[in-house]
């Protein structure tokens, strides 16, 4: 009896730490408006907004469901923000851990969710449009909480959205090469360029604050142990 009580009170503190990190934490939330957006752009999500762009004449339309997809792919992050942030920022490895396996099952419940709801009624084209500018917008949005915080993750790619509408619109119907969210699922420019996006967002997260005074520390001894170049004449 007293092995299982000992085996019960291990399993509870085991648990304990992923509890907490829930509760602080708006999983259910992300998770329902992730559903209220899938079916938004399922149904509205032809709807076309007019906007206005650097073109000649002015004006463009936007889908809905470009906004929809650039909101859903931000909200994993944004919910990476808690009332104990300023505790979090000397968090442990089991921490980190967990906020990475947090933002991975959450960032990919999101999107699956999102696409699938929206495989019901969108063609297979747009659909591969939305997930290639997803992980872009999802890349763009760990950049921005990296460095901002991640309660602001939503502001790099809000501006960039922004950048995309007014100067992305080219003359004749077309979109720049470098319009990731509106040029065709086939495009390999964008795709790179998403994917691009993707990685600098993931390395911006791994760079803590203490992993990027780790890296200054390392570069300041490695300038002090190389030797110049006149010394070496010497």
């Amino acid at each position: 009896m007293g092995v299982t009580v000992r085996h019960d009170a291990e399993v509870s503190g085991q648990r304990l730490p992923v509890r907490l990190f829930l509760t602080v934490r708006s999983v259910r939330t992300v998770l329902a408006v992730t559903v209220l957006s899938g079916a938004l752009a399922a149904w509205f999500g032809l709807v076309e907004t007019p906007i206005p762009t650097a073109v000649s004449d002015g004006r463009a339309t936007v889908p809905v469901w470009r906004m929809l997809t650039m909101g859903v792919a931000v909200l994993p992050v944004l919910a990476l923000h808690s009332p104990l942030a300023n505790l979090e920022l000397v968090a442990t490895r089991r921490f980190r851990a967990m906020q990475r396996l947090y933002l991975a099952g959450l960032g990919a419940g999101s999107a699956v969710i999102f696409l699938g709801s929206c495989a019901v009624v969108l063609r297979p084209e747009i659909l591969g449009i939305m997930a290639r500018s997803w992980i872009a917008w999802f890349g763009l949005a760990l950049a921005g909480g990296a460095f901002l915080g991640w309660r602001l993750a939503w502001v790099l790619p809000s501006t960039v959205a922004i950048v995309l509408s007014y100067w992305g619109y080219a003359e004749n119907q077309q979109y720049r090469w470098w319009e990731f969210s509106a040029r065709p699922a086939d495009d390999l420019p964008s795709l790179l360029l998403s994917v691009t996006l993707l990685a600098t967002g993931l390395i911006a997260y791994a760079a803590t604050p203490w992993r990027r005074r780790r890296w200054t520390s390392w570069r300041r001894w490695s300038k002090t142990r190389t030797p110049d170049a006149g010394s070496a004449i010497r």
